[in-house]
């Protein structure tokens, strides 16, 4: 039976940095580095340093969610490019042309929600208070907003 990996702080640091700098769970960190998601807790807890590394790694992969959240709420552009090969007469490729084409991707409703609702939640929330229950046409019970509901707040 293989001996657990002792803890050492230069190694475990940097490592843990960089897989939860790449979206790494501590599952998957465990894994890589052979031992339990609990040794992987204990150690966040009983080392500084490896706790510090562990949140300044995943802080780096939330980021750059966030950034890409926020793109997707607010649109962005880009720019395509796509590469042209064509062929002369006697059917040498002549030099590859490259196309540039800008691309404008729209703003995303559901990612604005979920911003929204994240951001500024006591704004944004769904309050089951905001909705009343009837009876449609077919005897089927539907959901109905009020965004007033009588309130003043």
């Amino acid at each position: 039976m293989a001996a657990k990996p002792k803890y050492n702080a230069p190694y475990h640091d940097n490592w843990a940095w960089s897989l939860a700098a790449m979206g790494a769970t501590n599952e998957e960190i465990a894994l890589a580095m052979g031992v339990s998601e609990r040794t992987i807790m204990r150690w966040a807890k009983e080392h500084e340093s490896f706790g510090k590394a562990l949140g300044e790694g995943k802080g780096v992969s939330d980021a750059k969610v966030i950034r890409s959240l926020y793109e997707r709420a607010t649109g962005y552009e880009y720019e395509e490019e796509k590469k042209i090969i064509e062929y002369d007469k006697d059917g040498n490729v002549k030099p590859v042309k490259i196309e540039k084409t800008k691309k404008h991707v729209p703003p995303n409703v559901t990612a604005q929600i979920f911003w929204l609702k994240n951001r500024q939640r006591d704004r944004w929330q769904d309050r089951p208070q905001d909705y009343v229950n009837q009876t449609g046409d077919n005897d089927a019970e539907v959901q109905i907003y009020l965004p007033d509901n009588g309130r003043d707040d």
